[in-house]
Formats: C-alpha cells, sequence, structure tokens
C-alpha cells in the first residue's frame, strides 16, 4: 500500500512525490468514470432535484453555523451540575425509602433484583447474564403501575444530563472563542432531519425543566440578544394537508387550540370547561398518532392503563378516519414500492416493511412517519438555504438548527427586524414547490439566553 502498514506506515505528505500523483490522478479519474457512470441513473431516479435544492445549497450555510458557534457560560454549567447532583441524592433517599433499603441505583443488576425479586412486581425478564432487564421500556411499563420505577426514570433522567451537558459540555467550550462549536452531519437520518454532534445539542430535553435550565446556559455576546423562531406544530399541520383531514385543515385556519380542539372533539367536552389533563391527553395523542403510537406506547407516555389507552386511540380514528387512510395507504405504497416520498419528492426508503414479529410494527411506524417527519425536514431546510440572503443586512448570525428551530444572536435594537425577515422566510419556505392546505406559522422569542428566547 502507498501509505505502508504497521510501524512502517506514513502520513501522505512523506509519500514520494511521482508516487503521490500518480495515485491521485488516479482517484480523479476514477472519480470523473464514476460520475459519468451514475449521474444519468441518479437522474432516471429522479434523486438528482434533491440534490441540488435540498443537499448541496445547505453546505455553505452550516459551515457558517459550526464556525459561528454559540456561546456558553461554564460558570452557569458548573452551578447546575451541583444542583442536580443534590437533586439526585434528594431521589436516591426516596427510592432507598420505597425500596426497603439502600442499593446502587445506577447498577441496573441491583434494581432488577429489587424490583422482580424483593417487590415481586411482573414483567421481570432474565437476560443471558441472569439478571433482570431494567431499561427505559421495562421501567415506563412499571411506571404505570408503581412509584420507585417513576423515581429511578427520574434518577436516570438527571444523571444524564449532568453526565452529557453540564459536565460535558464544559469541555466543549473552544478555548479560543469561548463558544462551543457543534457539528452538524447532513447524511443523519433518512428523513432528511440533520444531526448534531461533538456535541449533541438537538437533544437537550426541553419538555423537562431541567432541561430547560440547561439552556439558560447558552447565553448572547454583551449588546446582543438570542432570538429563537421554531414551527408552530409543523408535523400536525403536515398530516392535516397530506391525509386531508377537514376538522384538522378548519381548526388551523381558525387559529383554535389544536389540543383542545381535539380533546373536545374526541371527549366531547366543550372548549370553555376543558382542564388541563385532558388537553394533555389529547396532546399525547395528537403527536403519537403521528408516530403511529399503539395502546402499549400511549399507555407509558401518559402512565395509565393500557385498555385505557388503546380506547383512546380507537376513539381518534373514529372522529379523525382520514388519519386511518393515511395510515393504510402510506403502508400500502411502503410495501408496493420499497419506500415512502416527502412532499418535495425526497425518497426515504423502508427495507424493513415486510419483516415479521416486533420488527414489522416499527417498520410501519418509521414508514408512516416518514412523509410527516420528512417533509418538515424539507421545508426548514429550505428555510435555512434562503436564510442568509434574508438577513445579510441586519447585525445577525445563524447559530444553530434543532429540528423546527432557528435560533440566531443578533445585536440589541435589530431583534424586531430579524424576526419579521426570519419569519417571512420560514413561513413561506414550502412555496412554490409546495401549496399547503395548513398556512405555516412561526413562533419568536428573545432572550439573554436560549432559555428565555425559546
Amino acid at each position: 500500500p502507498l501509505l505502508g502498514s504497521g510501524k512502517s506506515a506514513v502520513t501522505f505528505d512523506k509519500v514520494p512525490l511521482t508516487d503521490a500523483v500518480r495515485y491521485a490522478a488516479e482517484d480523479a479519474d476514477i472519480t470523473l468514470r464514476l460520475w459519468q457512470l451514475f449521474k444519468p441513473q441518479l437522474h432516471r431516479a429522479q434523486v438528482t432535484k434533491v440534490y441540488e435544492t435540498l443537499e448541496r445549497p445547505l453546505v455553505p450555510v452550516l459551515a457558517g453555523m459550526e464556525r459561528s458557534g454559540i456561546k456558553v457560560d461554564r460558570d452557569t454549567l458548573s452551578r447546575m451540575s451541583n444542583a442536580f447532583s443534590q437533586k439526585m441524592a434528594a431521589l436516591e433517599d426516596e427510592i432507598y425509602e420505597l425500596a426497603g433499603r439502600k442499593f446502587n441505583v445506577g447498577s441496573p443488576k441491583q434494581l432488577g433484583e429489587i424490583l422482580f425479586g424483593d417487590m415481586g412486581l411482573d414483567g421481570g425478564k432474565r437476560g443471558k447474564t441472569g439478571a433482570y432487564a431494567t431499561g427505559a421500556d421495562v421501567l415506563e411499563d412499571l411506571a404505570t403501575e408503581h412509584d420507585l420505577p417513576r423515581r429511578v426514570l427520574d434518577w436516570r433522567q438527571l444523571s444524564k444530563l449532568k453526565s452529557t451537558y453540564t459536565d460535558a459540555l464544559q469541555d466543549h467550550i473552544n478555548k479560543d472563542t469561548g463558544r462551543v462549536h457543534t457539528s452538524y452531519v447532513i447524511t443523519g437520518a433518512s428523513t432528511g432531519r440533520l444531526a448534531s454532534t461533538d456535541p449533541n445539542l438537538q437533544n437537550i430535553p426541553i419538555r423537562s425543566e431541567e432541561g430547560r435550565r440547561i439552556r439558560e446556559a447558552f447565553v448572547a455576546e454583551p449588546g446582543k440578544v438570542l432570538v429563537a423562531l421554531d414551527y408552530s406544530q409543523i408535523e400536525l399541520r403536515i398530516l392535516a394537508h397530506m391525509a386531508n383531514i377537514p376538522a384538522l385543515k378548519q381548526a388551523f385556519l381558525d387559529g383554535l387550540d389544536i389540543h383542545a380542539m381535539t380533546a373536545s372533539e374526541m371527549f366531547g367536552v366543550p372548549l370553555d370547561e376543558m382542564t388541563a389533563d385532558v388537553r394533555r391527553q389529547a396532546k399525547a395523542i395528537n403527536f403519537g398518532v403521528i408516530y403511529g403510537i399503539s395502546g402499549f406506547g400511549l399507555a407509558r407516555n401518559l402512565r395509565i392503563p393500557r385498555a385505557e389507552a388503546q380506547g383512546f386511540i380507537d376513539r381518534y380514528f373514529e372522529r379523525f378516519p382520514g388519519i386511518r387512510d393515511y395510515m393504510d395507504n402510506t403502508k400500502a405504497f411502503a410495501k408496493e414500492h420499497g419506500y415512502v416520498q416527502t412532499l418535495f419528492g425526497r425518497k426515504i426508503h423502508t427495507p424493513e416493511i415486510g419483516a415479521k414479529g416486533p420488527r414489522a410494527g416499527f417498520a410501519q411506524r418509521a414508514a408512516i412517519n416518514a412523509p410527516i417527519q420528512g417533509t418538515a425536514a424539507d421545508v426548514i431546510r429550505r428555510a435555512m438555504i434562503r436564510m442568509p440572503a434574508a438577513i445579510h443586512q441586519l447585525p445577525a448570525t445563524m447559530l444553530l438548527q434543532v429540528h423546527d428551530e432557528l435560533l440566531f444572536e443578533v445585536e440589541k435594537g435589530a431583534e424586531d427586524d430579524l424576526i419579521a425577515a426570519a419569519r417571512d422566510v420560514m413561513e413561506n419556505a414550502a412555496d412554490p414547490v409546495v401549496k399547503l392546505d395548513v398556512k405555516l406559522a412561526v413562533d419568536a422569542g428573545v432572550g439573554t439566553n436560549w432559555a428565555e428566547a425559546h
């Protein structure tokens, strides 16, 4: 081999020039020949349009965001790490009391012995090592009936936040810029969603109080503010369009609270008598249905008995039959063609769609969700590609993308101009390729840190 191997291996700059020239020329020649072979095939497969309109133009935009990074306050992270440690200790005391003895909460083996040995709970399954399985799915099931697994899930979440974010993020602060520079993976998901790595800034849990607090550590430079703009319920809007559901379309057109409307339709509760709990259940079903959730999955999410959760889902399909039709049609298309498509022509392959057993359910849920999530991902890509031209005259920089949200840093006083320009780009990002029946809506927030802005 050109570089040698083992202890005698060298780097490319040490290769004799004549050998390096021959290698580099052959590399370029073969690449050109492959391009000449594959380009017509790509055209026939109708994938070049997605590449040329959604993939290639995004590269310089992402490069700019990676270079910009975002300022992170080390002291805030350090204080949070200490607070999480104290909260974990308090949870451990509650767990010991519920268990009747002390044990290592972080040990799956010891936890399994407590739950299925000492307490005799149902659902215990031993693995090859003889230890009981205590993964999140097992604990979520048990949490619908018992307090101890609930507390352990809370403890695990704090432990993950501490190790993954409040501790690890401090090591990711660039010593020269004082900022964290994530890397975006443009091919990270088949649906077109971007992935963020080293560090991953896209999976900070926003729905928990602790997750929101982590965002407080992401701050604006002096004299600037952060502005967050995120699509409001974009996947439900796309579902209303793709599944052609008149009740959902009308609710969005009328500007109704979509979760309250769903609850009213399903449970027969007038909007002015809606309780927070009923709305929460409807919200879980709205979003669950997008992901093809089962009664089993919804029971976990709401921590209610499975029969009750299945009853909710059955009632949902009765009220919105168009959703069932969309699901059946999408599964049939995937089985026939081996892929599903977004509204912008992105193909998402479904090789497992003919699988048997548990894999079949997973593959079908993925096929149902992919056109919706993929279309949402394509929409925000189109917005990001158009954004630099729209804001180039403003003292503003686009810093982060977190799925349906874009985060900007802007000089104080210019935030309203930025919001107007960015919102216009985001709300019209589907045009002119796709004319959605439901208008896209974007929420905006401003703050000195990311938590305030979101």
